[in-house]
């Protein structure tokens, strides 16, 4: 039985699926990798926050309001801090399994891909130049973990998280019918709600995001990848072995992201050891 899950899914997977793949993974690994660099080029971002406040909606007794609410009910807060933390990382996976490896629909992963590359982008580029803090930080809101690369402070207006969710519902759209693609629309219509009401981001956070994904998935449509040659000159397994490997820093990397400084903390025992 195992030999033959292994053979369907091995027979599954292209050298056309792999380069996309491997693309998706470089998408992620720029993007982790300016995370990091953000804490030394980040310093001459514009920190606008205190205009940003003027606004409706972003006083500290909405905010603890709302924070109030959510945790009057255990069970939907519970379930929204899943949706936050697994639902991000989780939804861009299963949308690149779901389309690539799954329908094999080679068009929409090149739009779905294009969108990637363009919204870490345009948001990177957003809070290099400016950027406001989230509403746990400015009102210093303790039980949220400001430690994590994966949900830096700064990096706010757009809301990533509802930039890719919009994109998400758009590109998956025309699978609304199919359960896999009532699964993606589900769990990203709920992303905009949970990064509110767990008070990760402001209400124009989640209008940034959506309008930023509506902007670049009107840019992208029909967009499809130029693959050099060259990568098709590999064997199937050199590439599989190398798509292997991206996999597992994929993963360490979400893992460093989670709890930086004890990973710091942990490579500087080890090189401390004579």
């Amino acid at each position: 039985m195992r030999d033959r899950l292994y053979e369907s899914i091995r027979s599954r997977i292209t050298k056309d699926i792999l380069v996309r793949l491997n693309a998706f993974l470089l998408s992620y690994f720029g993007w982790m990798f300016f995370t990091i660099l953000y804490g030394y080029i980040g310093k001459w971002s514009v920190d606008v926050t205190s205009e940003f406040l003027k606004l409706p909606f972003t006083s500290k007794d909405f905010i603890l309001s709302v924070m109030a609410t959510t945790k009057s009910i255990p069970i939907l807060y519970n379930t929204m801090q899943a949706v936050y933390y697994i639902g991000f990382s989780g939804s861009i996976a299963f949308m690149v399994f779901y389309l690539l490896i799954y329908l094999k629909d080679f068009q929409t992963s090149d739009e779905l891909l294009a969108r990637y590359f363009m919204a870490y982008a345009a948001a990177g580029a957003m809070y290099l130049t400016f950027h406001i803090y989230a509403p746990h930080y400015v009102y210093h809101i303790p039980g949220y973990n400001t430690n994590t690369l994966l949900t830096r402070q700064e990096f706010v207006l757009p809301s990533l998280h509802n930039t890719f969710a919009a994109i998400h519902i758009i590109t998956v759209w025309k699978y609304r019918k199919r359960l896999g693609g009532k699964i993606l629309l589900a769990i990203n219509t709920l992303i905009p709600f949970v990064t509110v009401l767990l008070i990760h981001h402001w209400i124009y956070d989640v209008l940034a995001g959506f309008l930023l994904a509506g902007v670049i998935s009107s840019l992208t449509d029909g967009w499809i990848a130029k693959i050099p040659k060259t990568l098709y000159q590999l064997e199937l397994k050199s590439l599989s072995m190398v798509t292997m490997v991206n996999i597992l820093l994929a993963a360490f990397l979400l893992l460093f992201a989670l709890q930086p400084q004890r990973w710091l903390l942990l490579l500087r025992t080890v090189l401390s050891q004579p």
